[in-house]
């Protein structure tokens, strides 16, 4: 009650915050020394795109001698012009290069290939024809590609991967409602049917953008003119096309309707639209136009006085967040705002190139719009982390003292309470994948995932009653260990060789995550953030040893829950109606849809998730390293028991409790668009974001403290099992005679080796773009642990599998989990599962021909009477 006590009051007393998005917009000549094609006049409805870093404009119309009331005629440009950006604007190239036809008012879209110019028309007549046009560096390589079913202008187009969407345009017959589709890859296939769009439309705008589930088509407005009317129809609406389900879905309306508007894509979840058309003074001109046919001459000069005297295009600059479905006003268009132009990134800018800013007359510029976010931290923040990273390292200096053997370095000498060990181990696998991304999940999509981390809950007593016994009796030093025992060294090796693998790549993303976002919060270099917290965090893990690892855990994971529960508090305070406009916002929008029982594996529904958390927690909690090295820091088996119990109870309400955060976060959002950084690179870095954002100083800080902890109780642990898998596994069986010193040294050295591993695969990991790194982490479990899994799941249920098959079962098992990532649609969340059945089936089928006869301390694997 205090902590909302004070959120309240926070919020009510706070001053009128400067706007989080910050704009600015510049104008460069586009025509200049180019006169020859328009005289004075400038291009509108242009093809443009990016290839190779230059902006090529192609083609384009004007009216360069005289307006139509005045007898002039429209003119089509066939000229292709290339840009690079200086230090002044722009550049224009010296090229020569021409369409094979003067051609505008068609659709273009940017490709890896180069620029498609679709549709359009020319002084002939409408066009299908779609040309590629590509910059080599020197110059520009037109190629045709397969014609359009039919010709059309104002049509729309955007590319998902490598297919391009052409929707609807204006025929000879009028708007149409055609929705085609071309693999680029594969042009001699031709464009295909898809599902009509809902409307017959031309004019509209269509920009691929991630709506948090998959990168979708989202189209806006567009008009036609419908049978039977005088005048033209003008949309206000918006249809979201996602590929995966195959059928348009309509959203919220815009709050005008527009035609001919610019649209392009900005950061990871927005859509800038502005300029276009609303349609009044349209109609006004059309109602004109109908009272002159029908011999009302009074219209022509109405008519002629509404072109001439024409108001202006749409002024404001929107911003539409493809996940809440939610506009806000970024600012207004700096000069005449434009229609019929394209809009499209480059080098992060927005860019408009020409465009009608009324009718008949056109602008000789390109216009920019960039996006800003200065990031605002803080001194107090600042001094916040500092005493956390300072904390840490001194809790790795005072465990030093106590490490007087490996036996302690990996295994705190048995020392760990069983609630410690219980707080470590959930600590472990909560990390900052759980702090950043699943909140990021819930905020994108809904709750369908909430079952992939109860099933812990499921998983807890199969791996107490059948697991833990043999890693607690025979005192393994690590869990691959008993795999010698139970097949052949090569089997612990290859067993060890994946984990390791495994491990330096969970480090990386690990390390990635906080450091993204730091870095969107703060402008802080995200390399350097990665570089910053990876070494203090190989510090203090390897200095520390076990018992430092397990301490800082519980501290981590107390600083873990309190922010969570602050941030959620201030969440709750921003909706607009409090905690009853929270459940009003999250209700209409489904958000707490938990249960799906669609049979589509493709897809997160229920059946995937319960059988997918089941197979993945299993592989964790029984052949993970940094998971079953707790298991040997109690006293004995009860007290281990205990804490998997504690972890899996704690999983319950820390699980709903980040849920809630990114349920939260999207009501927040829903009620405040503005307050969203349009730059965020992914969706991943919403939370951060709000943190630094939305908080005040201090326990912004304590919250970004939060998520570094989330991570470096995960790293630190990653970076110890790692190190006691190459002390124990490889080199004490390569070197048995080495003394304490020299077992000691390894072990701390391959800690060492290990985390600066996985900073630098950390450090290229920030160059990727990756949507969901949950999504990216559980890819990586699924597909590196499987087998790991299916070996202890061998070892404990299926005696009569031997050494040989069980390394044949698994190589092959890996092989066809590889093929089922690139041959099928399967979700990840299964790869675990699809791993662990392929290896211990296989496996099975090998026995018969290599069947198992070993026995271990007198344990005959025939029975396990004797266990």
């Amino acid at each position: 009650m205090v902590l909302l006590l004070f959120v309240v009051i926070w919020k009510g007393s706070a001053s009128e915050e400067t706007p989080i998005n910050q704009l600015q917009q510049n104008s460069f000549p586009l025509l200049e020394n180019v006169s020859e094609i328009t005289g004075n006049e400038g291009l509108s409805g242009v093809f443009a795109g990016v290839h190779n870093n230059v902006l090529m404009v192609a083609g384009g119309t004007a009216f360069p001698e005289g307006k139509p009331w005045e007898g002039g005629e429209k003119y089509f440009s066939d000229a292709v012009l290339v840009y690079e950006r200086s230090a002044d604007g722009l550049n224009l190239l010296n090229v020569s290069s021409k369409l094979p036809v003067a051609l505008g008012e068609g659709a273009s879209v940017s490709l890896p290939q180069g620029m498609l110019c679709i549709g359009g028309q020319s002084p002939d007549g409408l066009s299908n024809r779609v040309y590629l046009l590509s910059w080599n560096g020197t110059s520009v390589k037109i190629s045709e590609l397969p014609e359009l079913p039919a010709a059309v202008k104002s049509t729309a187009a955007a590319a998902i991967e490598n297919t391009v969407y052409v929707i609807g345009g204006e025929s000879e017959n009028g708007a149409t409602s055609q929705f085609l589709a071309l693999d680029i890859t594969n042009p001699e296939s031709g464009w295909q049917k898809r599902p009509d769009f809902p409307l017959p439309v031309s004019g509209a705008s269509a920009v691929a953008q991630m709506d948090g589930e998959e990168v979708s088509l989202h189209v806006f407005g567009g008009r036609a003119k419908k049978e039977g009317e005088s005048t033209t129809t003008f949309y206000p609406h918006v249809f979201r096309f996602r590929p995966s389900e195959g059928k348009w879905e309509q959203k919220k309306d815009m709050e005008i309707p527009l035609a001919v508007a610019s649209a392009a894509s900005i950061g990871a979840s927005h859509i800038v639209l502005t300029g276009g058309d609303s349609g009044e003074t349209f109609n006004q001109v059309e109602r004109a136009i109908h009272a002159l046919q029908n011999g009302n001459e009074e219209a022509r000069q109405l008519r002629d006085s509404l072109w001439i005297n024409h108001s202006g295009f749409n002024s404001k600059i929107k911003v539409y967040n493809t996940v809440t479905d939610e506009w806000f006003v970024a600012g207004s268009w700096q000069g005449t705002p434009v229609a019929v132009a394209p809009a499209l990134v480059w080098n992060d800018v927005v860019v408009i190139p020409g465009g009608e800013i009324k009718p008949a007359t056109r602008t000789p510029f390109l216009h920019e719009i960039q996006f800003s976010v200065k990031p605002v931290f803080g001194w107090l923040n600042y001094i916040v982390l500092a005493l956390y990273f300072v904390g840490m390292l001194l809790l790795g200096f005072y465990f030093m003292r106590r490490e007087n053997s490996t036996d302690d370095f990996f295994k705190a000498g048995g020392r760990i309470p069983w609630w410690a060990a219980g707080i470590s181990i959930f600590a472990t696998t909560l990390s900052a994948i759980t702090f950043i991304a699943i909140p990021a999940k819930s905020y994108a999509s809904d709750w369908r995932m909430f079952l992939f981390n109860m099933a812990i809950i499921m998983v807890a007593p199969i791996v107490i009653r059948y697991f833990l016994p043999f890693f607690r009796r025979f005192n393994f030093d690590t869990a691959y260990q008993y795999l010698e025992a139970r097949f052949n060294r090569a089997v612990r090796w290859l067993a060890s060789a994946l984990f390791v693998f495994f491990m330096v790549s969970r480090i990386a993303v690990v390390l990635f995550l906080p450091s993204l976002a730091l870095n969107v919060v703060t402008g802080f270099s995200i390399y350097w953030a990665i570089i910053i917290m990876g070494v203090v965090t190989i510090i203090y893990c390897t200095s520390g040893g076990m018992e430092a690892v397990v301490w800082g855990d519980v501290i981590q994971g107390f600083i873990l829950l309190g922010g969570a529960f602050v941030a959620l508090a201030f969440m709750m305070a921003g909706v607009e109606g409090g905690l009853s406009g929270f459940f009003e916002i999250t209700g209409q929008n489904q958000k707490f849809h938990t249960f799906d029982f669609r049979f589509d594996f493709s897809q997160p529904v229920f059946w995937v998730v319960l059988i997918g958390g089941l197979a993945n927690t299993l592989i964790t909690y029984t052949s993970d390293q940094s998971v079953v090295q707790r298991y040997m820091t109690t006293k004995d088996e009860k007290a281990t028991g205990q804490s998997i119990w504690l972890n899996g109870i704690l999983a319950i309400p820390v699980t709903i409790i980040f849920f809630l955060l990114g349920t939260g976060l999207y009501a927040y959002y829903t009620s405040n668009p503005e307050h969203m950084s349009v730059l965020n690179p992914n969706i991943d870095s919403v939370f951060p974001q709000f943190i630094v954002s939305q908080m005040p100083a201090g326990v912004a800080g304590l919250l970004i403290a939060a998520i570094f902890a989330a991570a470096m109780s995960t790293l630190s642990s990653n970076i110890n099992s790692v190190s006691a898998v190459i002390t124990s596994d490889f080199y004490k069986v390569l070197a048995q005679k080495s003394g304490h010193k020299r077992n000691m040294a390894v072990a701390r050295w391959s800690g060492i080796i290990v985390g600066v591993l996985g900073i630098t695969m950390a450090l290229m990991l920030a160059t990727w773009n990756i949507a969901s790194l949950w999504d990216q982490f559980n890819t990586f479990l699924g597909l590196l642990t499987a087998g790991l899994g299916a070996l202890f799941v061998m070892g404990i249920f299926f005696p009569r599998i031997s050494g040989k098959a069980a390394l044949i079962g698994v190589l092959t098992g890996i092989v066809i989990l590889v093929l089922v990532k690139n041959n099928t649609s399967l979700s990840f969340l299964l790869y675990g599962f699809v791993g662990l059945v392929a290896s211990v089936l296989l496996a099975l089928v090998f026995s018969f021909v290599f069947p198992n006869r070993k026995t271990i301390k007198g344990y005959t694997w025939k029975s396990r009477e004797n266990s």
